[in-house]
């Protein structure tokens, strides 16, 4: 008998359908029925697919990836610039809502620190300086600079500023435990101080929190 064309073509495609469900059967029988080598077998690739801004297994250290607006390097080399201030809220005693020594910021030695201090309260006046770690709770006002020029104008961090604010740098040029506080008397006493720390090791500046450490770069 003779296949017209479209029969040959029929034919054709039923075999090369008989031949792929023999191939896909053979694969999946098990090693020990076909004998085949696992070690040989085709491997499956996965793939994951992220959103954007998020990693697997989370973020570290408890880091959401996202700088805060209030640190950055500054313009010349060796420089930090941070936006230091006194945020309203239950707690009025508090440097970008920490206390306590719950903040900690840490430079290389050397580094120039330009600070900008901003005070969202209004009618309480407050002020930063840095000062040695051992006047970090001083009750009285009498605070020593950890270096020259570091708490920018003594009247206005004595005093305190409500919305005039402050703006100064100095040079963090010797190493070791110092304190970042408010010189308005009392104050540092109630809870509004947080530790700074120069480190003859570090080679760039880091943000310490309860939520992790973030380098700045």
């Amino acid at each position: 008998m003779k296949l017209s064309p479209l029969g040959v073509l029929v034919v054709a495609l039923g075999g090369l359908v008989a031949i792929i469900i023999w191939i896909v059967g053979y694969i999946g029988l098990p090693n020990d029925v076909t004998h085949r080598d696992l070690a040989h077998n085709p491997q499956v690739e996965t793939s994951v697919n992220t959103t954007s801004g998020q990693a697997a297994g989370g973020a570290a250290g408890g880091q959401t990836g996202q700088k805060a607006a209030w640190y950055a390097l500054g313009k010349e080399p060796k420089s930090i610039d941070l936006t230091i201030t006194a945020q309203s809220g239950d707690n009025p005693m508090n440097f970008n809502g920490y206390g306590k020594g719950a903040l900690k910021i840490t430079v290389p030695v050397g580094w120039k620190v330009n600070v900008t201090f901003v005070n969202q309260q209004g009618q309480v006046a407050h002020s930063v300086g840095f000062v040695q770690w051992a006047d970090r709770e001083s009750s009285t006002g009498q605070f020593t600079p950890a270096f020259d020029g570091s708490v920018g104008d003594e009247s206005q961090f004595k005093n305190g500023v409500t919305s005039a604010g402050q703006k100064y740098s100095f040079t963090a040029d010797k190493a070791g435990q110092y304190a970042m506080v408010c010189g308005v008397p009392g104050h540092a006493a109630a809870g509004m101080w947080d530790e700074f720390d120069v480190d003859a090791h570090a080679t760039a500046p880091t943000i310490t929190t309860p939520e992790g450490t973030v380098t700045v770069q």
